[in-house]
Formats: structure tokens, C-alpha cells, sequence
């Protein structure tokens, strides 16, 4: 079992290891970094957390700004961030326009935006 997961950079697919090592609540209680919500045991979620909650938790960064919680590790971070997935395929090697390949060609396109 796995999700896809952006607390950490660059993100990546992970093991849920409050579901496959925690059946029951007391167990997935005493794990830091689980809680039982559902009837079932979940990775905590920053986002989910109240402010004071937020606060208490050392892996969770309160931001007083913009009322929310995040992970520690992206507390600092501006709240936009863009991601730009751009193909590496062959067909980016071939000549576009006026451009000797793809690459130059999507960095003039998103220069220009």
C-alpha cells in the first residue's frame, strides 16, 4: 500500500506505515506519526490539524498568516508554489521552429508567459 507523498522533496510514492504496522488504536495512538480516525490507523495529516494541535506537534509548522498547518519541513515556503513537468521523451531532441530542440523551445514559451 502506498500514496503519494509531498511532505517530503522532491515528493514520492510511500509505504503507509501507520496501516500496515498498526491494527489497533492503541498502537496506532503511540506512534507519532499516526492517528485513528475512521476505525482505521492513517499517517497524520498537518493539514487536519487545529492551530493548537498544530503548535504542540514538532513535525507541524503553524502558519499565523494564513491560518493553516503544514509540514515543519515546508513551514518557511511561500503558499504558491508551480511545478513545471515538461516531456523527456525523444520527441523533445527533434527540432522545433526556429528552435534546435523541444527544450529551448517550452523555456522561450514559459520565459514569455
Amino acid at each position: 500500500i502506498c500514496h503519494w507523498d509531498a511532505s517530503v522533496s522532491p515528493a514520492q510514492c510511500s509505504v503507509k506505515h501507520c496501516a500496515t504496522m498498526h491494527a489497533d488504536a492503541a498502537r496506532c495512538s503511540g506512534d507519532p506519526e499516526c492517528t485513528y480516525e475512521n476505525m482505521r490507523c492513517v499517517e497524520k495529516e498537518c493539514g487536519k490539524l487545529a492551530e493548537c494541535e498544530c503548535r504542540k506537534d514538532g513535525d507541524c509548522f503553524w502558519n499565523g498568516d494564513k491560518s493553516f498547518c503544514v509540514p515543519y519541513s515546508f513551514g518557511q515556503c511561500p503558499t504558491l508554489d508551480i511545478v513545471l513537468l515538461l516531456d523527456g521523451s525523444g520527441s523533445m531532441a527533434q527540432s522545433f521552429g526556429r528552435h534546435p530542440h523541444g527544450f529551448d523551445a517550452m523555456m522561450e514559451m514559459v520565459r514569455n508567459r
